[in-house]
């Protein structure tokens, strides 16, 4: 490993000399402001310089199995457009553009190109507009690429599942972090048991940060998240708005310190570093769930391993990942699911589930893959409470520039989604809350942390200003 830093350190910057890149297309996000409106993209990659990467990559035996050493990543995405420009501009095509595809990019493009921005991965980094364009990488290089960046999945089971079976959650806190998600399980005492994600917004959604107090909207990155009882975390997916607080926190060095579960997916550069300075830490482990193992048991914690279902494109990042299960009401045997962004059908024997009572939105309240239902279903796929409109309803998502009158980021939640969650049992009101505002597209200025199952808050972490403890509405 100190061969190959040695090789890479000469060209350890963020900008390329030849303002060459290698780009690890992480994230395509549907992008639809209103119902019938015109549909476009967003679609965002991480870029390592080229001499970087041939030098700490390229020029390796096929051999070598480890993680590369952590690269100098910065973010790129393109400005919202419709999909086949996107693609063109990356030399290929709307049916050939996917995630986890690597592309070598001119940044900034001095021939052409389609307009982007660009920013280092650190809260308050200048956002720089620019084109760039770029052609995919193909055969025994993107084989290589692919290699070297897919996690060795290490797990140690014994461990996982003895601290899953300790834990006895009681509530859920679906927290206000914009457009992301961020979950944080507790005991009946307010004690943190365990995260499920910790997202922030991808930059130029910011915005939609909370202001919390009169310092900005600042305090979920800084003091950061809640670490009372230092609470392990599972993450659900590889996109940004689920894992990003582990590096852009105040306190994310202590957030790494830690037990993590990570999904079986494809890596990009920026994963595949926090899973080296994870692990490089004293406490600080990344456990990857087993592919094909599809439930790990835990006690009143049970996390599933997420297939893409009917109507669902194989490999698709938000259907590859993990999904939870978590029993907050043991007197009665009622449930909790925490989705992640995946589609319903995606989550083996999610219709089995005859016990939910609390439940978050799927994709941030998004209608991909939902409704109208993907053939050959004949029904939205949405499971159901365990009695007929009895189902509790969070949603999560982020308004730039404020509630009312701000911009819905991705058009999140959408309209379909909204009536199709009623028509199986969740969220009437008052069964139904968001992050954002008081109920989906209210437009009413209500925003903050949802208490699910409870309606008593957990205490203070005692760190100033911690925006973790504040809950200013509940689901019972």
């Amino acid at each position: 490993m100190d061969g190959v830093r040695k090789q890479g350190i000469q060209f350890n910057e963020d900008d390329s000399p030849s303002d060459t890149y290698y780009g690890y297309l992480s994230e395509i996000e549907r992008v639809q402001y209103k119902e019938g409106g015109p549909v476009v993209h967003s679609v965002q990659l991480e870029l390592v310089p080229f001499e970087w990467m041939e030098a700490a990559v390229m020029n390796l035996g096929d051999s070598v199995r480890t993680l590369p050493p952590i690269a100098p990543v910065t973010l790129l995405a393109f400005d919202e457009a419709p999909l086949d420009e996107v693609a063109a501009a990356l030399g290929t095509t709307a049916e050939g553009i996917a995630e986890g595809d690597w592309y070598v990019l001119t940044v900034p493009s001095k021939g052409g190109g389609l307009a982007a921005k660009r920013t280092k991965p650190v809260f308050g980094s200048p956002i720089v507009p620019m084109k760039a364009r770029g052609r995919p990488v193909t055969g025994t290089r993107l084989g290589k690429l692919r290699r070297r960046y897919k996690p060795i999945g290490r797990i140690d089971l014994a461990k996982i599942i003895k601290m899953l079976l300790a834990m006895q959650p009681r509530k859920v806190g679906v927290m206000d972090v914009g457009q992301a998600s961020c979950n944080l399980i507790y005991d009946a005492n307010g004690v943190p048991q365990i995260y499920v994600d910790v997202g922030l917004p991808m930059f130029f959604n910011f915005a939609s940060l909370p202001p919390v107090n009169g310092l900005g909207n600042v305090e979920v990155i800084n003091p950061g998240p809640c670490l009372g009882n230092n609470p392990p975390g599972i993450v659900t997916h590889f996109h940004w708005d689920h894992y990003s607080m582990l590096g852009m926190s105040a306190n994310f060095a202590a957030l790494r310190n830690r037990d993590w579960i990570f999904p079986p997916q494809a890596a990009g550069p920026f994963v595949g570093g926090l899973i080296i300075a994870i692990n490089a830490t004293a406490n600080g482990q990344v456990h990857i769930f087993p592919l094909g193992l599809g439930v790990l048991p835990g006690g009143y914690v049970n996390i599933i391993q997420c297939v893409p279902g009917a109507g669902v494109a194989p490999g698709d990042v938000n259907n590859t990942g993990l999904a939870v299960v978590v029993q907050l009401d043991t007197v009665n045997n009622r449930d909790m699911l925490l989705p992640g962004d995946a589609a319903f059908q995606s989550i083996p024997g999610v219709g089995a589930l005859g016990n939910l009572r609390w439940m978050t939105a799927t994709h941030h309240g998004s209608d991909t893959n939902l409704v109208p239902p993907p053939a050959p279903l004949l029904a939205p796929p949405i499971p159901a409470p365990y009695a007929a409109n009895q189902g509790r309803l969070a949603y999560s998502y982020g308004v730039n520039g404020g509630v009312p009158g701000g911009v819905h980021c991705y058009g999140h939640p959408d309209a379909p989604a909204v009536a199709a969650y009623p028509v199986a049992g969740w969220g009437n009101p008052p069964d139904v809350a968001s992050t954002a505002e008081t109920g989906p597209n209210s437009g009413v200025n209500g925003r903050g942390n949802i208490l699910m199952a409870d309606n008593v808050a957990p205490p203070p972490c005692g760190v100033a200003n911690c925006p973790f403890h504040v809950f200013p509405k509940s689901l019972l």
